[in-house]
């Protein structure tokens, strides 16, 4: 209930919701540095810098960066995956990130770009149920404003969860686009496959609105949970030019073997 009463609100009443709630606590809070207020977060549950550094480790582990790595993070949200990045890469190592929602673009520009010049980040206003609804342009037609191959690796985390699978398909080419050969992207899903299936009837992620290669919680808001069925998606990894690495089921259906985290974690191989 309390689920579809969130929903039930815009994208920026959700925003302003949140300031309200937080604002107590953000007043009196000590935060560690480049830390954004709480009332600002407005990607993921749980502990900001913990998840940040723990997402950090699996990029390390299996996404091959080095210190002069050129970073493409996709759905860069509030800054939560770009802060440990910023006592990895060099002076030669780049970071860009781009997210639908300007508070967050905004707060990275002012806090985390004018003491690290080498990290950027743009918005680009794209249509979202869960984040934007003041535009008509849709991801599925979107370029990425980067060269071909100009980057050595690529993530997104809690990005596909929200959306379409047009949109998906058509982010999955820009990114092979954009990505230099042999290097990897890590994007988190909800992969529906027969475990997870059967698992999420006993959990409150249930996603009952079945169209066939993928399924939602909400139709009234489509985008704020979208998940994928295991033989499609993968197939359409390949199509689009990608060599399936790694794949490790979730916590979020109720499984507890071969877990990294919340959300499926698939790493991909540009070939």
């Amino acid at each position: 209930m309390l689920r579809s009463l969130y929903y039930s609100l815009s994208p920026k009443q959700r925003l302003l919701l949140r300031r309200v709630v937080y604002f107590p606590i953000d007043l009196f809070r000590k935060r560690q540095e480049l830390e954004p207020p709480k009332g600002y977060i407005y990607t993921g549950p749980g502990n900001y810098i913990e998840i940040g550094a723990t997402f950090f480790e699996y990029f390390k582990t299996y996404g091959n960066i080095k210190p002069n790595s050129r970073i493409l993070d996709i759905g860069s949200g509030i800054g939560r995956m770009a802060i440990p990045f910023t006592k990895f890469l060099n002076t030669e190592g780049t970071y860009k990130g781009f997210d639908v929602v300007a508070l967050g673009v905004d707060w990275c520009t002012e806090n985390i770009t004018s003491k690290y010049p080498n990290f950027t980040f743009t918005h680009t206003p794209l249509k979202n149920d869960l984040y934007n609804l003041n535009t008509n342009d849709e991801a599925k037609d979107f370029t990425f404003p980067y060269e071909n191959s100009s980057f050595d690796f690529a993530f997104l985390t809690s990005v596909f969860t929200h959306m379409m699978p047009d949109d998906v398909l058509h982010y999955l080419g820009e990114i092979n686009r954009v990505l230099n050969t042999d290097k990897i992207c890590l994007a988190t899903f909800f992969i529906l496959d027969e475990v997870s299936k059967k698992k999420m009837l006993s959990t409150h992620m249930n996603f009952s609105v079945n169209h066939g290669d993928y399924a939602l919680m909400d139709e009234k808001v489509k985008e704020a949970n979208v998940a994928f069925d295991k033989n499609y998606i993968f197939t359409q990894f390949e199509a689009k030019g990608f060599e399936i690495v790694h794949f490790f089921p979730g916590t979020w259906s109720g499984r507890t073997e071969n877990t990294l985290s919340f959300q499926d974690i698939i790493v991909l191989k540009k070939n």
